[in-house]
């Protein structure tokens, strides 16, 4: 049986070049050792010109849009409202063509923090700016507070009714895309936390679930669905 391609979009940084003249291309490893364990063939998506979307997505078979900075608030209809230099136009510009041509494609997506946020934005939803309390200090596999899951949704069938997750963004969706449901949110303060489409084959999570592989094996078992079921 041939295994799945998933295609992992993939960040920029010039941060370990001192003369910050060399850009490197980089996704987390533990997203693609996740998709490897899982049964799949992961594949780094580097930002591009969007005429090549539809070539990326030719080759693929799902697509996993990562986490990393804001997206552009241009893209929702609003003015900036923080003060804050953490944007990356071409990124946001080419993951729209790349969710776009992965819809007319009926190709899967899987979205995780800012991922998340961008398919709601991509799919006519808005985002919060600004919120508080869901930046934990430590990057890694501490978890942070609870989430409440839709009972009968994937999730509910991965992680139960509740489980705990990590949380490392400062923005979140504001407006739900009319075509997206919410099947988890933080109980604390209501933010949403997991949505999934009533149109095509997608889900997206706000947590870093590559990031609790190890510790938390509900994790493993989220991108065993996203390979071999989503």
């Amino acid at each position: 049986m041939k295994k799945p391609i998933i295609g992992i979009t993939g960040n920029e940084t010039n941060q370990l070049d001192p003369n910050k003249a060399i850009t490197r291309t980089f996704a987390s490893k533990a997203f693609s050792e996740a998709v490897k364990e899982a049964g799949g063939i992961p594949i780094i998506l580097p930002i591009g010109d969007i005429a090549i979307a539809k070539d990326y997505v030719d080759m693929i078979d799902k697509l996993i849009i990562t986490g990393g900075q804001n997206v552009l608030p241009d893209y929702y209809g609003e003015e900036q409202t923080i003060n804050s230099d953490d944007y990356h136009r071409e990124r946001d510009e080419f993951e729209l063509a790349l969710v776009a041509e992965a819809i007319k494609q009926n190709k899967p997506i899987f979205s995780v923090c800012r991922g998340t946020q961008l398919v709601n934005v991509a799919m006519g939803g808005t985002l919060e700016q600004s919120i508080k309390n869901h930046w934990q200090s430590e990057l890694g596999s501490q978890t942070t507070h609870e989430i409440s899951v839709l009972k009968n949704s994937e999730l509910a069938n991965i992680f139960g009714s509740k489980n705990s997750i990590n949380s490392f963004h400062r923005q979140a969706i504001k407006d739900l895309a009319p075509s997206l449901e919410v099947i988890a949110v933080d109980p604390k303060d209501n933010t949403i936390e997991a949505v999934r489409s009533n149109k095509i084959a997608y889900l997206g999570v706000q947590w870093h679930p590559e990031l609790l592989i190890q510790e938390k094996n509900e994790n493993f078992k989220l991108f065993q669905y996203v390979v071999n079921e989503l």
